[in-house]
């Protein structure tokens, strides 16, 4: 196989999750994503599917209104599962909320979704904590910095020979609610690492950067930059629908972003 086509897989991988992404282009960040700010879900009859959540008290039962964007192509992982509304606290009054499959009724563990200093993470309920994998990195933007600017920053965890030989590049394919990028390597160092590995996958431009062992990429928002690590397997979360919930004065949770 070619470096050329290495690197092609690794973009495809992306696609394995959902057959749509290639149909639906990123939102662009640049809209009003608060001007529909949804209230906290109440806790009896606006919830005829599923149950209030501990945090946020929005309703379990996965329904789309609750996420800024879903990507409606992302296929079930088998006949028996089911969306349902996941949340995280991030802070006392704002919280990470998104939809994701639950199996349980195919008889498979649940997945169990925590967050710790910038990460959302995953595992089975069988698992071990110290066991648990990354679904989202999440960074905070200071004032008037883009969500591109803050992955170069990230480079500083790049070989040294890479640090300045990789740039942000534009990803038309995956639906997300802000717009879609990557950090990768440019024309020279691409070549020189389809030259060095021209017949197995590689690495470049640091751990948020590209790879050719599982699909992520880098979403831009107002007020965050994302960095999505989807893996080698279809996720059981929908990427599409990472919302930023915050807590109002009256107690009432709304979107942020």
């Amino acid at each position: 196989m070619s470096g050329i086509k290495d690197r092609m897989g690794r973009l495809l991988a992306a696609a394995a999750f959902t057959a749509s992404l290639s149909g639906c282009g990123p939102r662009d960040d640049g809209a009003d994503l608060a001007a529909t700010a949804t209230p906290a879900a109440a806790a009896d009859s606006s919830c005829p599917t599923g149950s209030p959540l501990p945090i946020t008290g929005l309703c379990s039962d996965g329904n789309a209104a609750l996420f800024l964007a879903t990507d409606n192509g992302v296929e079930r992982l088998a006949p028996r599962c089911v969306w349902r509304t996941q949340e995280v606290s991030l802070s006392p009054n704002e919280a990470l909320v998104f939809r994701a499959q639950d199996c349980s009724g195919e008889g498979w563990d649940q997945t169990v979704y925590s967050y710790l200093s910038g990460y959302l993470k995953q595992r089975m309920t069988s698992m071990p904590e110290d066991q648990a994998g990354f679904a989202l990195q999440i960074f905070p933007l200071a004032d008037g910095e883009t969500a591109e600017q803050a992955a170069m920053k990230t480079l500083d965890k790049a070989p040294d020979d890479q640090r300045t030989r990789c740039e942000t590049r534009p990803l038309s394919g995956p639906k997300l609610a802000g717009r879609a990028f990557e950090l990768a390597p440019n024309y020279d160092l691409k070549t020189e690492m389809d030259t060095q590995f021209p017949d197995e996958p590689w690495d470049a431009c640091g751990p948020n950067g590209v790879t050719g062992d599982a699909a992520q990429m880098w979403e831009g928002r107002k007020h965050q930059a994302l960095f999505h690590m989807l893996g080698q397997d279809t996720p059981y979360w929908d990427p599409a629908s990472f919302t930023f919930y915050r807590k109002g004065a009256d107690g009432a949770w709304s979107k942020s972003n």
